[in-house]
C-alpha cells in the first residue's frame, strides 16, 4: 500500500482565518494594513491602537501583521519609510544628477506623492517626536528622521555647495534648514493657525505652495544662472525673469 502524497508545505508562521489562506493577494493584504495601521496612527495615540483594531479596520485576520511585520511597532516603522520612501529616493538622485531644477523636483516629490495622499503625516511625525526618548515609536522616528537629514545633507554639499549654485556667504546647513522650514511648515501647524492663514493641504494648494517655495528657494539660496556673485541690483533686474522660467514642481 502506498504512502500518501504529504500535503505542500505552507509558509511558516502563515496565519488561518480571514483574507490568510483563500488565495487572495498577499500583497494587497500587506497594503491593506499599511492603510490601516496609517489611519489608526494618524486617528489616535500609539500606545491606544491595538494590534487588533488594525487588523479590523484593514479587514484581515490580525496573524498577518506579525506574518508581515513581526509586530506593532514594525509595522509602524514599514508605514513610515514607505510613505517618505518617494522623498528620499528624490534625495539619492538629486545629489547624483546635481540638475538645475533639483529644487523644484524634490519639492513636486514631498508634496505630490507624500504630502497628498497623507495630508495628517507632518502632525503624525511630531506626535511620535513627542513620545518619551526610551519608546518604539521614538526610536522609529529618530531613525528615519536620521536617513533623511542623512540624504539632505549629501544632496546639499554635493549638488548645490560643491557645486558652485549656492550664493556667496549662503551657508550650505542654514540652506538646508531653509528647504526643510519652507517644505514642512505650515504642514505641521494646528489646524486652527492653517485656518487663519486659509490653508487646506489640498492638491491645488499644495501645488500653488510649491511653486511658490520653489521660487523662494531659487531667488534666496542659488546664483542667477551666468550670474557667479550677483549684485544686489542684478538680483533685483532678473527677480521677474527668473520668475517666469522657474519650471514649477510637477504634482
Amino acid at each position: 500500500m502506498s504512502s500518501p502524497t504529504p500535503a505542500s508545505p505552507s509558509r511558516p508562521g502563515r496565519p488561518k482565518g480571514k483574507g490568510a489562506n483563500t488565495g487572495e493577494d498577499t500583497t494587497s493584504n500587506r497594503q491593506h494594513l499599511l492603510n490601516a495601521a496609517r489611519d489608526c496612527f494618524v486617528s489616535q495615540p500609539y500606545r491606544q491602537v491595538s494590534v487588533r483594531q488594525i487588523a479590523c479596520c484593514a479587514g484581515v485576520d490580525a496573524g498577518l501583521i506579525r506574518y508581515y511585520f513581526s509586530s506593532k511597532a514594525g509595522l509602524l516603522e514599514a508605514m513610515l519609510r514607505e510613505t517618505v520612501e518617494p522623498a528620499l529616493q528624490g534625495f539619492r538622485a538629486a545629489a547624483q544628477t546635481r540638475n538645475d531644477d533639483d529644487i523644484d523636483t524634490l519639492i513636486g516629490l514631498y508634496y505630490h506623492s507624500v504630502i497628498a495622499p497623507n495630508p495628517a503625516l507632518p502632525r503624525l511625525v511630531m506626535r511620535l517626536l513627542s513620545d518619551p526618548d526610551d519608546s518604539e515609536p521614538f526610536r522609529i522616528m529618530q531613525s528615519i528622521l536620521g536617513d533623511v537629514i542623512a540624504l539632505s545633507r549629501h544632496w546639499v554639499q554635493s549638488a548645490l555647495a560643491e557645486s558652485g549654485r549656492l550664493q556667496q556667504g549662503v551657508d550650505p546647513e542654514l540652506a538646508r534648514l531653509s528647504f526643510f522650514s519652507l517644505t514642512i511648515f505650515p504642514l505641521i501647524a494646528p489646524p486652527i493657525v492653517m485656518e487663519q492663514f486659509g490653508f487646506s493641504p489640498t492638491p491645488e494648494r499644495l501645488q500653488k505652495l510649491a511653486v511658490h517655495n520653489s521660487q523662494l528657494l531659487h531667488h534666496g539660496l542659488l546664483k542667477t544662472a551666468g550670474a557667479d556673485t550677483p549684485s544686489a541690483s542684478a538680483t533685483t533686474a532678473t527677480t521677474a525673469t527668473t520668475a517666469t522660467t522657474i519650471k514649477a514642481p510637477r504634482l
